[in-house]
């Protein structure tokens, strides 16, 4: 099994995976847990970047890298477990044959393009402004959530559960798609409820 088709012919890995009897979670494993470590970094840099003691500022990034790892990986393991909870049920009903682990690899293994859009965000990363922290931007949430490593990510998603499942495409895009959209839009509803009361004023980007 070659991760390298993964960028060049996802179709044909899937197809492997579809075709073991047992398979490992150790890759999707790796990639949550480098996803975790960017994540914690990312922080740390946030804080690196506001204007804090010297006697404060090591401490204090210190913590946020180590609890910005911590529940990287808490939350991606968390939401990784409830989407394919989710995916497998669904399939389920529309006749899918697959198991669990199969399932929780492929959804697992799709994470990989957020390994580059972390690398991106911590190499161009910009200085956190505490003047504008609780403003709402409707266009800069909407590029955050439609950019190519979402769409990449859910592309290989619907690809890897259509084949493992034996499912349609059509079919296996209702529930990925519908999760990813729901989940959008409870992130939308709590930030622009975070924002207003943070705030007080109408948010930046809707008026």
């Amino acid at each position: 099994m070659n991760l390298i088709n993964l960028f060049i012919h996802p179709i044909k890995y899937f197809k492997e995976i579809g075709e073991k009897e047992k398979v490992s979670l150790l890759a999707p494993i790796v990639i949550l847990v480098i996803i975790g470590v960017l994540t914690g970094l990312t922080a740390g840099n946030t804080v690196s970047s506001m204007e804090l003691p010297k006697e404060q500022s090591g401490a204090i990034q210190g913590l946020a890298i180590g609890f910005g790892i911590f529940s990287g990986i808490i939350g991606l393991g968390i939401a990784l477990v409830l989407k394919t909870g989710i995916f497998h049920f669904v399939l389920k009903k529309m006749k899918g044959n697959a198991s669990f682990k199969s399932a929780i690899y492929i959804v697992g293994i799709s994470y990989f393009p957020k390994i580059f859009q972390g690398i991106l965000n911590l190499i161009f990363q910009k200085p956190l402004d505490l003047n504008t922290i609780y403003e709402f931007n409707l266009v800069n949430y909407l590029a955050g959530i439609i950019n190519i490593f979402n769409i990449w990510q859910i592309a290989l998603t619907i690809i890897g559960l259509s084949i493992v499942y034996g499912v349609s495409y059509r079919k296996t895009a209702i529930p990925v798609i519908g999760f990813e959209v729901l989940a959008a839009g409870f992130t939308l509803a709590t930030t622009l409820i975070t924002a207003s009361s943070m705030t007080g004023v109408t948010p930046t980007g809707l008026e």
